[in-house]
């Protein structure tokens, strides 16, 4: 709960520390922040996580009893293949954890690097609604991986709560949320249609491969994977999407924190 309320207090601290001007003196920014939009986003984002984490918090792993009653056969024929030994998936969490570092690219390019504290909220909301909305669905439906079905599979690895949250796939999902993510904004500030194709082709493969080493290692089944896709790819674009458009050229929206005194500026200019 500590790390929770660290995490909050940053979000809090990027919404209100940055200078969120909503024009340019070179050009009008791809993306805009709204105070009222991000704060929505933000704390319903943190209101989801913390209701996925009280759920999930009291998953109970499956007994001896209900893994022996476990029939192969009561999986549908598209996901029962995916069934098997259990193994460490070093390539999917490699990826994953990977891909966590992308968005810092950004400040490899001079026009997003002089957003990127913009950028980084944005990145900030991808994460946390992505992750709670995940971890809700995970809770709730409480799906028992395909490794929990083999009978080589140590009984120890069975036992665990996290045999029984394999819907939908966290890896693909944050995966996919993050290089659609990544890949949104580059095209919003390139204008080279080689480029795009490259960068939206890296954006599409990284999660392609992560699912298909989730279903391959029998962490996960195919529709795992492939809900997991679709929703991190829906969030990771969308979330730049929400923030396209310019506000009015006749508003300025100004919100500054003052390190050296206690004092929140909020300036409106008509």
């Amino acid at each position: 709960m500590k790390t929770l309320k660290s995490f909050i207090l940053i979000l809090i601290f990027l919404l209100i520390s940055h200078d969120c001007s909503y024009s340019q003196i070179n050009g009008t920014k791809p993306f805009n922040l709204d105070f009222t939009r991000d704060a929505i986003l933000l704390g319903s984002g943190t209101i989801t996580g913390v209701t996925a984490f009280l759920i999930l918090d009291n998953v109970k792993p499956l007994t001896t009893e209900a893994i022996n009653s476990l029939n192969p056969s009561d999986v549908n024929g598209f996901d029962r293949g995916a069934i098997g030994t259990f193994t460490e998936d070093h390539l999917g969490d490699a990826l994953l954890y990977g891909s966590y570092l992308l968005p810092l690219t950004f400040l490899a390019y001079d026009e997003t690097n002089r957003d990127f504290l913009d950028l980084a909220l944005m990145y900030t909301e991808v994460l946390l609604i992505q992750g709670s909305i995940n971890g809700l669905v995970k809770g709730t439906v409480l799906r028992t991986r395909p490794f929990v079905y083999d009978s080589n599979t140590p009984i120890e690895e069975k036992t665990t709560t996290n045999a029984r949250i394999s819907f939908f796939s966290g890896h693909t999902a944050m995966t996919s949320s993050i290089t659609f993510f990544t890949a949104k904004v580059f095209t919003e500030y390139i204008e080279n249609e080689t480029t795009e194709i490259i960068i939206w082709s890296a954006a599409a493969l990284i999660p392609v491969i992560t699912a298909y080493s989730r279903v391959n290692s029998h962490w996960h089944f195919p529709t795992d994977v492939m809900v997991g896709y679709a929703f991190g790819a829906l969030v990771g674009y969308f979330i730049p999407e929400l923030h396209k458009g310019a506000m009015s050229e006749n508003v300025s929206l100004q919100i500054s924190f003052n390190l050296d005194q206690p004092v929140l500026n909020l300036q409106l200019r008509f």
